[in-house]
């Protein structure tokens, strides 16, 4: 079985970086972590850091304090626990791709912000915008209509220029959007797996509740991976 990317706007270099650790895998085989090539392709949007300064209590009171607010909304558990408010971006094509985004703030009581970056992409020729989630793993025996989940933790070094925390794995879950007149107006996410700690190299359990009431139609490309 080969996956092959398919993209709205051409062909990049960084593209063949995939379809050859793609092209690898066979049923039940472990595909080559994809979450640097997915981030990197996706570019700055994909994981946007509040700017330096920016004042995470007052949002955090914002959010607690209207239950209604527009914005996405998830609870973490396992290695961190802990509540997280954000946006949602997405971004389609006619082609069938099909990205969608959540970048949550994380309500902890560490003194350094960090940050929620997760995106999923849709695997197969198929229009669902429904179904399960797999990592690297789960690729090879994936339904079409399933999407290849990738996140990470990011927070700020001592010069405020964001840097990679920790790196996750999926492991499974579901996702389910309601997509009118092209418009991402409702979205659910479960994600189980773990996040790897880049100093200490430490894993951890991670699980992930989102609700996302609408997003933003900005992540270009919009990356598909298809069946040959």
């Amino acid at each position: 079985m080969i996956f092959r990317p398919r993209l709205a706007c051409g062909g990049l270099a960084a593209l063949a970086l995939l379809a050859t650790t793609a092209a690898q895998a066979q049923p039940g085989a472990q595909v080559e972590p994809q979450a640097d090539f997915v981030f990197d392709t996706l570019g700055p949007a994909a994981c946007d850091m509040p700017p330096p300064g920016f004042d995470i209590s007052q949002f955090r009171n914002l959010v607690e304090s209207k239950p209604d607010a527009p914005v996405t909304r998830g609870e973490i558990s396992g290695g961190l626990t802990a509540g997280f408010a954000g946006g949602g971006l997405y971004g389609t094509d006619a082609g069938g791709g099909l990205v969608v985004g959540v970048q949550g703030m994380v309500f902890d009581d560490a003194p350094a912000l960090t940050m929620l970056c997760m995106v999923l992409v849709r695997l197969g020729d198929s229009d669902a915008t429904s179904g399960a989630i797999v990592g690297e793993a789960g690729m090879a025996d994936a339904p079409d209509g399933a999407f290849l989940g990738v996140f990470k933790l990011v927070q700020r070094n001592d010069a405020d220029v964001p840097v990679t925390l920790a790196a996750g794995t999926v492991d499974g879950g579901t996702i389910s959007f309601d997509l009118r007149e092209t418009l991402l107006v409702d979205g659910s996410v479960t994600v189980e797996g773990s996040y790897r700690q880049l100093a200490s190299g430490e894993a951890q359990p991670f699980s992930a509740r989102i609700t996302i009431p609408r997003a933003e139609n900005v992540l270009r490309p919009a990356l598909r991976l298809a069946r040959d």
